[in-house]
């Protein structure tokens, strides 16, 4: 089977935002803070580059779900009208306020521990610049994570939407493909029985016809 690039709306996001987090952390680093104001410096970062995030995932999901009702065989214009409803603000706090099965924690709590955590780290530092580098990598990580995950399951949304009882893994067929995603490669799964993606996993999902 021919593998389909569902990931480009998502690895443009992850681009736009390491771009966006290497400006921001940047000016982070030239702040002039003291011990009062120091955590609420951290967390306007944090949380302003979580905002900006936010916007990203809603188009990148929303460009996900238009190419699994696609997959679906529903013509684009119409396919568009479904994406753009379907994926909406509540879809969007269901995917960021809940436990993720990859990264097995939530998105508004792991933003703000990173945030204090940094905070917490740079009072005794004595290579600040080090530290926030470090922290900086750490974020773009949950990110990047989140971009796929929203690519992923705005997707399985499609599937779910058009009736799709059954889905076939792919894989990137490439020498980055784990033995364990080998393992799943063109296998069928009850869309209810998906097994749980890794870290930066690029399979993804087509639906199955009887």
């Amino acid at each position: 089977m021919k593998t389909v690039n569902v990931y480009v709306a998502c690895d443009r996001a992850i681009q736009s935002m390491n771009r966006l987090n290497l400006e921001t952390f940047g000016r982070l680093k030239m702040a002039k803070w003291d011990e009062v104001n120091l955590i609420r410096t951290v967390t306007e970062v944090y949380r302003a580059s979580a905002k900006e995030a936010r916007k990203r995932y809603k188009t990148v999901a929303q460009e996900a779900y238009l190419i699994g009702a696609v997959l679906c065989g529903i013509p684009p214009e119409k396919a568009r009208r479904m994406a753009d409803k379907a994926i909406d603000e509540e879809w969007l706090d269901e995917l960021l306020f809940e436990t993720d099965l990859v990264t097995l924690y939530r998105f508004d709590t792991e933003t703000e521990r990173k945030a204090y955590r940094l905070a917490e780290t740079l009072e005794a530092a004595q290579d600040r610049d080090f530290e926030i580098n470090k922290a900086l990598r750490f974020w773009s990580q949950q990110l990047a994570q989140y971009a796929i995950n929203a690519t992923d399951r705005a997707m399985v949304q499609a599937y779910l939407d058009d009736g799709v009882e059954r889905v076939r893994w792919v894989t990137q067929k490439d020498e980055k493909v784990c033995g364990e995603c080998a393992s799943y490669d063109e296998q069928v799964f009850e869309i209810d029985e998906i097994p749980p993606k890794h870290w930066r996993c690029r399979c993804y999902l087509v639906p199955v016809r009887e």
